[in-house]
């Protein structure tokens, strides 16, 4: 009898980031319904942490582990997410290339499935990027920026173009509806209106304290104006929660910060009890559209334009350029045409999940060439 194949996970994982935790869980999921027999093996930050929520072994990230788990496998599978960026860092595109060299040189095939690729600034990642894509055997992106991307980098080959394999994870069920809401004291939340306001921090905006207030207020103003009520919801609280308490330090109209540390799930339960979200985050968007609730996003970085394209629209104004009349607009058009956008996102969401689920097709197809018993 042949032995599970043994699958290599590489991602921001187990690093507090419920929108990577998303990704994650979608993966898991996909990989469940198109491979149940493989064995999932999680690079962490927080093995013990990944194990309990998804249910797979988890090893730590560190590179050492990382080269070790490599030679071990039977794929890698990088993504996704938005790994390949030096925005934030130079040092973490580089460690993501890295981890699949581990594998090409150990002779395992590589699946390069959902990521977005980019900003890429520095022109020693971009050939970087350019020399270990080259040998990666299957290789999708999230969205059609990426692709162009890959497409300036002089790849030489055109990624298919997927979605984000957070459009994987089913909606919440009414009991984790009420749960959430229950643990946070928040079970006003269906008699009074509120708002899912997720926020974060943006590398090369000026001050975040600067940046928090100009949003907070701008998001307050709209909010005090059509009666909604705001939830406060650091989705990677070691970045966030801070930025959020100043944003909200600027809102007159009863806002809460969300102090506790919630998973994916919960999060996405949280998002499925308010009547709109207004996020910087990409997840937040995303769980809005899995919940069927209108988002409004206010966009920081070309995956956040990718996202409002697959879904059929544009964010409402951007970080840079903050407008408080079009965001008060896209707010005010949103709680009016509700239900109508919330039957199109579910649609959306729908053809998405089948776009997501293609990542994993993708890898099980290069799984099943190369793996032998």
């Amino acid at each position: 009898m042949s032995r599970p194949a043994r699958v290599l996970v590489s991602g921001y994982y187990g690093c507090g980031n419920a929108g990577d935790e998303a990704i994650l869980a979608g993966l898991v999921t996909g990989f469940r319904e198109l491979a149940p027999t493989a064995d999932l093996v999680v690079l962490s930050g927080d093995p013990g942490a990944t194990s309990a929520e998804h249910g797979v072994m988890a090893v730590p990230r560190a590179l050492r582990s990382a080269r070790r788990q490599a030679k071990m496998c039977d794929l890698l599978v990088s993504g996704g997410g938005g790994l390949l960026q030096d925005v934030t860092s130079w040092r973490s595109p580089l460690y993501y290339l890295a981890i699949m060299h581990f594998a090409r040189k150990a002779g395992r095939p590589v699946a390069f499935v959902g990521q977005s690729v980019g900003p890429l600034r520095r022109a020693a990642v971009r050939a970087a990027t350019r020399r270990v894509l080259a040998g990666v055997e299957s290789l999708a992106v999230r969205d059609r920026q990426s692709s162009d991307v890959l497409h300036r980098l002089g790849l030489g080959r055109a990624p298919e173009v997927t979605a984000d394999l957070a459009f994987l994870i089913p909606p919440p069920t009414p009991t984790e509806i009420a749960s959430v809401r229950e643990k946070l004291g928040l079970e006003d939340l269906g008699r009074v209106p509120h708002a899912a306001i997720a926020l974060r921090p943006t590398p090369g905006r000026g001050s975040d304290s600067e940046l928090a207030a100009r949003l907070g207020s701008a998001i307050g103003a709209v909010c005090g104006q059509t009666d909604l009520r705001p939830i406060l919801l650091p989705m990677h609280p070691r970045f966030d929660a801070g930025f959020a308490r100043r944003a909200a330090a600027e809102m007159r109209c009863g806002p809460h910060v969300v102090e506790d540390e919630l998973t994916a799930r919960e999060i996405l339960g949280l998002v499925a009890s308010c009547r709109i979200v207004i996020a910087t985050r990409l997840h937040a968007v995303i769980f809005a559209a899995v919940a069927g609730v209108p988002p409004v996003a206010i966009s920081y970085d070309p995956k956040v334009d990718g996202l409002m394209e697959q879904l059929g629209t544009t964010p409402a104004t951007r970080v840079g350029e903050l407008s408080a009349g079009d965001l008060a607009g896209e707010v005010r058009q949103a709680l009016v045409e509700q239900e109508k956008i919330s039957v199109r996102l579910r649609a959306r969401a729908a053809q998405l999940r089948t776009a997501a689920l293609r990542n994993v097709a993708l890898a099980v197809e290069l799984l099943d060439r190369t793996h032998e018993g």
